[in-house]
């Protein structure tokens, strides 16, 4: 019998991905048996990860098939999806973009894949007219366009990550970095805060995760007291990151992927928003994060505000 053969396309970064696993999870339980592609654009820029470095416990994707975006990337993608012959495709990508979805819908047709799902060239799946029935989550939509009988509370990380933890050291984690500067809270906020923390908590261990990018600034940090302070930016594989991160006794960040990360394992944290999308829409599904969530934008959270929120929290911490 010849299995069948399903192409998954999300145009992601880390957080982005990693919403999509419980639908990926979904998909190889509807389909068993067949083998699974999943399809993506692979950025360039510092801090972009993609997928197939995550460090799954075990195997949900058979294969992956990246493009880089030019003419000559594309082409041979194009090639490549039309060769494959694929039974199905699950269309995993938001709709903020109604034209670039209308544009990937010829696209696939033109590669002849017999089933499509995921589509909503008619516009009805709007973000607003879909509130009440997802509550605006990413994930919990993208579960829900995989098997719309999928209860909300059936929705879980579990069983997709590998879950090594280093019990012995204690520390805390705290992302400052990001791409976007509408959901970057500024980096005196950043120092602010982590003054307060070190000066309440004197004995309280705290790693500053990131990319090259953000070591600079880490630097900086590390000057409040750097027997303390841990610059771990530029220093982690992305493997390395997700152990160091569900180690942590708590994580400290923005709206980025190590947020997602924290929430795959469950670690108690606060999460500082921009308003670069609906309320809730990026929210992670861990429970234990406190959520920061501004009115206009968000340098309006002020740091003092922020350190009474988590005060509670990092008292608790043995």
């Amino acid at each position: 019998m010849k299995h069948k053969k399903i192409l998954i396309f999300r145009v992601c970064s880390l957080g982005d991905f990693i919403h999509a696993t419980p639908a990926i999870k979904l998909i190889r339980k509807k389909n068993p048996g067949a083998k699974i592609y999943f399809s993506s654009q692979q950025k360039k820029s510092v801090g972009f990860v993609t997928p197939n470095l995550l460090p799954f416990k075990k195997k949900i994707i058979d294969e992956f098939i990246f493009y880089n975006n030019n003419y000559f990337s594309f082409l041979f993608f194009l090639i490549k999806i039309f060769r494959k012959k694929f039974d199905k495709l699950y269309y995993l990508n938001e709709f903020s973009n109604k034209s670039r979805e209308k544009r990937d819908y010829i696209f696939f047709k033109i590669c002849r894949i017999k089933e499509m799902f995921g589509f909503d060239l008619k516009g009805k799946n709007t973000e607003g007219e879909r509130c009440d029935y997802i509550k605006f989550n990413e994930t919990y939509y993208l579960c829900h366009t995989v098997d719309k009988h999928i209860k909300n509370n059936q929705i879980s990380y579990s069983d997709l990550f590998q879950n090594k933890r280093n019990i012995k050291e204690k520390y805390i984690t705290i992302s400052m970095g990001g791409r976007n500067i509408e959901k970057t809270w500024k980096f005196m906020n950043w120092v602010i805060l982590i003054q307060k923390i070190v000066n309440r908590f004197p004995n309280l261990k705290i790693k500053i995760v990131g990319s090259k990018n953000e070591i600079s600034n880490a630097n900086i940090v590390c000057k409040i007291n750097n027997k303390q302070i841990i610059n771990m930016c530029g220093k982690t594989t992305v493997k390395s990151l997700f152990r160091l991160i569900n180690s942590s006794q708590y994580h400290i960040s923005h709206d980025d992927g190590t947020m997602h990360v924290a929430s795959v394992y469950s670690i108690p944290g606060m999460v500082i928003f921009g308003l670069t999308a609906p309320k809730g829409k990026w929210f992670p599904l861990n429970k234990k994060q406190r959520i920061f969530y501004p009115k206009k934008n968000i340098n309006e959270i002020k740091p003092i505000k922020v350190f009474k929120k988590i005060f509670n929290d990092l008292n608790k911490l043995k």
